[in-house]
């Protein structure tokens, strides 16, 4: 029997798991705990591709202050901690916040196999083929 050829969402979920799994584990930005902290995009990765794999896209936070916290979490279902997180990150990170502003129009395709192997080569995700093949991995 054939296998199946592995389809883009493959791709995408694998890049997904390779990028943000050395931000588990790491600080939370807000309070400092280390319990089951993850990678927040700012920008939501479904909204912007050009800064899905980009590490100024987001913040280390823990699950108090991602998703379950009523009084700063991105993913909260209580409007204002939403609210007031957008507020602390424009105020505690603005250089990266204008940043984001100005590059989440960028558009260009991508090829999240193309992603995932220079992510493996220690290269920036989002590079042509070209520039992958002149540049030197990330140390």
């Amino acid at each position: 029997m054939k296998t199946k050829p592995a389809n883009h969402s493959y791709y995408a979920k694998k890049a997904d798991e390779l990028f943000m799994s050395p931000y588990r584990g790491q600080r939370c930005e807000v309070c400092g705990s280390t319990y089951q902290t993850c990678f927040h995009h700012v920008v939501p990765k479904s909204r912007s591709k050009a800064l899905r794999y980009d590490p100024r896209n987001g913040i280390v936070l823990c699950q108090r202050h991602h998703c379950h916290g009523n009084d700063l979490a991105p993913h909260s279902l209580n409007s204002m901690a939403v609210d007031r997180f957008m507020v602390w990150f424009k105020t505690n990170h603005h250089d990266r916040y204008q940043w984001i502003v100005e590059n989440e129009k960028v558009d260009r395709k991508y090829s999240y196999r193309a992603a995932l192997e220079n992510m493996k080569a220690g290269r920036m995700a989002w590079v042509d083929e070209e520039t992958a093949a002149r540049s030197e991995p990330l140390a």
